[in-house]
């Protein structure tokens, strides 16, 4: 049996880094990791424009690192909702500032994508905390022009969206992006995807991850038909250890799962394999 992590996040510089993740992930049987990107001032560099391009290619680099061990992997670049609240907050810049810089960040990212040097747009989103109703206009504006560009392109890039838990309401403000742009809506992933949302998510026809704690493996296992994937939305910061869970402890939830009844093999074959090979357009194991 083997495993797929559908979004993780790697950091050189103060965590463990993708070749350490990559290795300890394929001793137990890993053989895809989905990269996302984290915001400059996780590398220790200050939010420009130029800082997100080297953030950037840290994660297209740190890609690298995880296929020279043995993994598959798809490799995601974006600009975390959480990114303007902070820029304008903490670093000073005026919205439209921020905004600004975030749709030249994403031009950046899309190009990317064309070029094949990134898989993906991720995460982008809105703040799963509460905020200024400006922020939030904002993060929507880029959801948007995230959209229309892709479709102007007719990029098949995967986008990850970062959202709040918001059952059916976040599901239909989505699609009516989707609409409005006219956007593959089956490349658009909504990560982190808990109970309340998960289920309406999968059946308006969009695509979803799942938190791999024990729990939520589980609940999935038992609630839901195997359309979705599993994710780690590990953060790689010695500072929050752990968190959301180690890629590694991941695979060790779904065995223990297995060792106790062989029946559920084929249902986690579809998710660690089948969706991800779907989903992000990767050779099969």
């Amino acid at each position: 049996m083997l495993f797929a992590d559908a979004h993780c996040h790697v950091n050189p510089f103060k965590g463990m880094g993708a070749k350490n993740i990559a290795r300890k992930f394929k001793e137990r049987n890993g053989w895809f990791l989905a990269i996302i990107g984290l915001s400059p001032w996780h590398y220790g560099l200050t939010p420009n424009y130029d800082n997100y391009v080297r953030a950037f290619h840290h994660v297209i680099k740190e890609c690298e690192l995880a296929k020279e061990e043995g993994l598959r992997t798809a490799c995601l670049v974006g600009f975390h909702p959480a990114d303007l609240d902070k820029l304008v907050h903490r670093y000073g810049l005026k919205v439209e500032q921020a905004l600004g810089l975030a749709i030249r960040v994403l031009e950046y990212a899309i190009k990317l994508c064309k070029e094949g040097l990134a898989d993906g747009i991720g995460e982008i989103g809105r703040p799963h905390y509460n905020i200024e109703p400006k922020f939030v206009v904002a993060n929507e504006l880029i959801i948007n022009h995230v959209f229309k560009r892709i479709k102007e392109e007719e990029l098949e890039c995967i986008v990850h969206l970062h959202l709040e838990q918001g059952g059916i309401v976040t599901v239909e403000s989505i699609k009516m992006f989707t609409e409005i742009t006219r956007v593959n809506a089956e490349k658009i992933l909504f990560h982190h995807s808990r109970p309340g949302l998960i289920e309406h998510v999968l059946s308006s026809g969009f695509q979803a991850s799942l938190p791999g704690i024990k729990q939520l493996i589980k609940w999935g296992i038992e609630r839901l038909e195997p359309v979705y994937v599993l994710e780690s939305d590990f953060l790689d910061d010695p500072n929050r250890p752990g968190v959301v869970v180690y890629p590694w402890e991941m695979i060790e939830y779904q065995q223990e799962i297995l060792n106790k009844d062989k029946q559920y093999e084929e249902y986690l074959m579809k998710i660690n394999i089948d969706n991800i090979v779907k989903l992000y357009g990767v050779e099969p194991p």
